[in-house]
């Protein structure tokens, strides 16, 4: 409990610091991004203080948060609502062009893996992910995604994968305010605290979500415990499991479906509280991406940080091409820009770093583009930055011939540019 509140203090003192320096608080720095990098700096400058009991501490929590992360994923309640046909266009749309822009970034991984990285470098194809793991998928998705890397080859895929989500994340803020002061003119001026709507605390919704997300993550070790040593033994031989174990999210993500379905059979659904669990997880993403940025081996990105860093580059001038060629091309509608720098923020780091520089120029959410991103998001999340493709990649490639691996993903990437661009005339014509 010692070193759990000592990581609290350390993010409060962040926020603290944060606002007592204009530019962090003009333009919200995560606490966490600031603390874990002067973190990260002690540790690498005295490498004795690894072999302390806190940061033992430390490299046990993105494990645990990501699983409490997707815990909340499955919780939350949706609310069913009237959509009229532009705005389904409009989904549709915003739908294609994340998949376009994410499906770039695993071709541009790919291809530079194939071509440079593997034959110049020595990386394993499993090199591929990185870029997509940290950009359009975050902290979470590069902890969720570390050891499914080790497994196929990259032992550092961790630490790659984290640098990968910190460049990412720094790469999104910078980027993104970039983007607002080249429009200025045609967009409203970057907001104060004052401007912000804060949450209104209900301490009892509070304590009733930290219920359901505990009764959510326990179903799920539950049913790790079940399936990996009850069932697989009976249905595969034993020998072939010494090494198989799926990470604990994967089964905290089943927990809060289960709880949720639970709670609407006995009627209980309003105890569900989206607003509360969203700040909880919010909460648990801090603390996770903290620790993960804290452990972060240096050493490790030495060896492969020329690849590193060019692989970013090409991601980074990836975004920017989705974001000033195929944006105005796919998103026909009159809250282009705003929706734009929710998926600029999304693939160069999380969907919180976009919902920030929309707040950055429409504060009261007085344009769609917050409701298009959120409708879009429940068709690509499950499968993209962060979900079952992204989970499946470092096998597929790591398994299939290369050419094979680059056909299906650019064949993914072709198609959804069709129907994005097929989408976008219909709307412009309407």
């Amino acid at each position: 409990m010692q070193y759990f509140l000592l990581v609290l203090l350390f993010l409060g003192l962040s926020v603290f610091i944060g606002k007592q320096i204009p530019w962090f608080s003009r333009y919200r720095i995560p606490p966490s991004l600031t603390a874990g990098i002067v973190a990260l700096a002690f540790f690498t400058a005295i490498p004795s203080s690894k072999n302390s009991d806190f940061f033992l501490q430390l490299k046990g929590i993105p494990q645990e948060f990501i699983a409490l992360v997707f815990a909340c994923f499955f919780l939350q309640r949706h609310e069913k609502s009237e959509i009229s046909q532009r705005r389904m266009a409009e989904v549709f749309a915003q739908t294609s062009l994340i998949w376009v822009s994410v499906m770039g970034q695993v071709v541009i991984g790919l291809a530079a893996t194939i071509l440079v990285y593997k034959p110049f470098f020595g990386q394993p194809l499993a090199f591929t992910s990185v870029l997509e793991a940290g950009f359009a998928g975050g902290h979470g998705t590069a902890v969720a995604l570390g050891p499914i890397l080790a497994q196929n080859g990259l032992p550092a895929g961790l630490e790659y994968s984290l640098f990968s989500a910190t460049v990412g994340l720094i790469a999104g803020i910078a980027g993104g305010v970039w983007l607002i002061e080249r429009q200025r003119h045609k967009t409203r001026r970057i907001v104060s605290d004052e401007d912000l709507v804060h949450a209104q605390f209900d301490v009892m919704g509070l304590l009733t979500s930290l219920g359901l997300i505990a009764a959510a993550y326990w179903l799920g070790l539950f049913y790790k415990g079940v399936f990996e040593k009850e069932i697989l033994p009976r249905i595969t031989d034993p020998a072939h499991l010494s090494s198989f174990s799926l990470p604990l999210f994967a089964y905290t993500l089943i927990g809060g479906y289960s709880v949720k379905q639970l709670l609407a059979l006995s009627g209980l659904s309003r105890l569900i509280n989206n607003s509360s669990i969203l700040l909880l997880a919010d909460v648990f993403l801090e603390i996770m991406i903290f620790a993960g940025i804290a452990i972060i081996d240096v050493r490790l990105l030495g060896e492969g940080l020329i690849p590193l860093l060019s692989l970013f580059a090409l991601g980074f001038g990836w975004n920017l091409f989705c974001h000033f060629w195929l944006r105005p091309r796919i998103l026909h509608s009159a809250y282009s820009f705003e929706l734009g720098l929710i998926n600029f923020g999304m693939l160069n780091g999380t969907s919180a770093t976009g919902l920030m520089l929309l707040k950055m120029v429409d504060p009261k959410f007085q344009t769609p583009a917050a409701k298009v991103f959120a409708e879009s998001s429940a068709i690509t999340q499950p499968f993209i930055a962060g979900g079952i493709l992204t989970l499946a990649t470092p096998y597929i490639v790591s398994r299939l011939s290369p050419a094979f691996s680059v056909l299906l993903y650019s064949g993914l990437l072709a198609v959804w540019l069709v129907l994005g661009l097929a989408a976008g005339k219909r709307i412009r014509h309407r």
